[in-house]
């Protein structure tokens, strides 16, 4: 995506606690363009903390 000298990018960090003990991640951005954008291009991520690491498999990347 093309992008001007004056293109701006607006973060937002939200950590939200439930009351049933869930705990989200919200990641907003916010761009804004006025050369290239008519608009304000926004995205928006959303990730559950999972109460252990029991889903966390991280391995090495393999080559070849």
């Amino acid at each position: 995506m093309p992008y001007s000298d004056a293109t701006t990018l607006t973060e937002y960090w939200d950590r939200v606690a439930f009351p049933n003990g869930d705990v989200w991640l919200t990641v907003s951005q916010y761009v804004a363009d006025p050369k290239y954008l008519t608009g304000e291009y926004t995205t928006s991520m959303h990730f559950k903390r999972e109460p252990d690491g029991s889903k966390w498999t991280p391995s090495p990347c393999r080559q070849g």
